[in-house]
């Protein structure tokens, strides 16, 4: 047993170590301003059934600040609520920068509707996001494309989950502003907190490994990617018959190292509303989940090892703590949660401005809870190894 632990111990502290070393690039606040024009953008924004979130989507989007052309390219997957009729009406007011498409019958899933918005987008550069997510900022558009500006094929970016909808889902803030998703009253239950925190463990592990040299996945609520590298990709084309992916397996099994960028800075990121229940966040990740048979060999393996050792590491450990070895056993877990800390800390995703502390209590969590929900990981991804064999049905 001790050995395992040992083992299992050995692989989470290389694992923070590298995240420490590699996620999070300094990147944001001396960036010198560009000054030739901007190669137009067409951002593309697939919806189904959101009335509710589509019109306020669209104005942050329209009223981003970019020093060149772009359209928004908002794709109805067969809505049945009205959210194509609040699309229409904000045509005659977007002065031709807004397009509604209506490719018909679509599998499940949203990659046909997606290929769709990619295949008639009139530019080259194509930033996505989703019709519940808002930008950060009015800087968002300029921010994401800048490395296809400089060359880069593929864009990472992050989304944030906001903490309340009045200040997150409030007008598009003021060019320079940035939303901080905070204000008014927080949620406070139990699955939002864990939610946000596992959005910034999931950045961290993907933006890490894009840093070593594999991008093995994205977040379609702010990708960004040349139209070009989707077309010689092939689009979905290796794997249509799954309703998800379209982000992770087409990052994973296309995009190249030295091509593909990371874009953390505050203002480049989309916050959106947090799935209020355990029912609704485990659909979603399960849909997710079910993807992951088809990542690359390379991305399976680094992956199953980190959730592998993961599990072992508190299972084991908890039983040494009980045993002649629990000081060892303690020391590593202390040593283990150092580097956690310091990777939550560095990542910028716990607060930008008043410091990570702050963004800790902000995002539902303590420096004592941080190792709770750190420890919960280990059951929710087993969970979901086992659920996300079932077929997912809904996008």
């Amino acid at each position: 047993m001790l050995t395992v632990f040992l083992l299992a111990a050995a692989t989470q502290v290389s694992f923070w170590g590298i995240c420490n070393r590699y996620a999070f690039p300094t990147q944001d606040k001396n960036t010198p301003e560009e000054t030739s024009p901007f190669p137009p953008v067409s951002v593309i924004v697939c919806f189904r059934n959101e009335a509710k979130n589509i019109k306020e989507c669209l104005y942050s989007i329209l009223k981003q600040k970019y020093t060149g052309d772009f359209e928004v390219v908002a794709v109805d997957d067969n809505s049945t609520d009205n959210s194509a009729a609040i699309v229409e009406e904000f045509i005659k007011k977007a002065g031709g920068r807004l397009r509604l498409l209506q490719p018909g019958t679509t599998r499940p899933g949203k990659k046909d509707a997606l290929a769709f918005g990619i295949n008639n987008a009139r530019y080259e550069h194509i930033l996505l996001t989703d019709a519940d997510c808002l930008p950060r900022s009015n800087r968002w558009l300029s921010t994401m494309t800048r490395p296809l500006r400089e060359g880069a094929e593929v864009v990472l970016g992050v989304g944030e989950y906001a903490q309340n909808d009045r200040e997150a889902f409030s007008p598009s803030p003021s060019p320079g502003e940035i939303r901080n998703g905070s204000g008014g009253k927080t949620s406070n239950s139990t699955v939002d907190h864990f939610q946000r925190f596992e959005a910034i463990y999931v950045a961290i592990k993907y933006l890490s490994f894009a840093q070593m040299g594999l991008p093995y996945m994205g977040v379609g609520r702010n990708l960004a990617y040349q139209k070009s590298f989707f077309q010689r990709s092939g689009g979905f084309a290796d794997h249509t018959d799954l309703p998800g992916g379209d982000d992770d397996l087409l990052v994973g099994g296309n995009a190249e190292a030295g091509k593909t960028v990371c874009v953390t800075q505050a203002r480049s990121r989309t916050l959106s509303r947090l799935s209020g229940s355990w029912s609704v966040f485990m659909r979603q990740r399960m849909r997710h989940q079910s993807v992951g048979f088809r990542y690359q060999p390379v991305h399976q393996l680094a992956l199953g090892l980190i959730a592998l050792s993961h599990g072992l590491f508190f299972l084991l450990g908890l039983f040494l703590l009980f045993s002649s070895w629990w000081t060892l056993a303690l020391l590593i877990y202390a040593v283990r949660f150092v580097l956690v800390l310091i990777a939550f800390r560095k990542s910028g995703l716990l607060g930008d401005v008043a410091g990570a502390e702050k963004g800790l209590k902000e995002q539902g969590m303590t420096v004592w809870t941080l190792p709770i929900f750190d420890a919960m990981l280990a059951p929710w991804y087993l969970f979901l190894a086992v659920a996300g064999t079932l077929p997912a049905k809904k996008w």
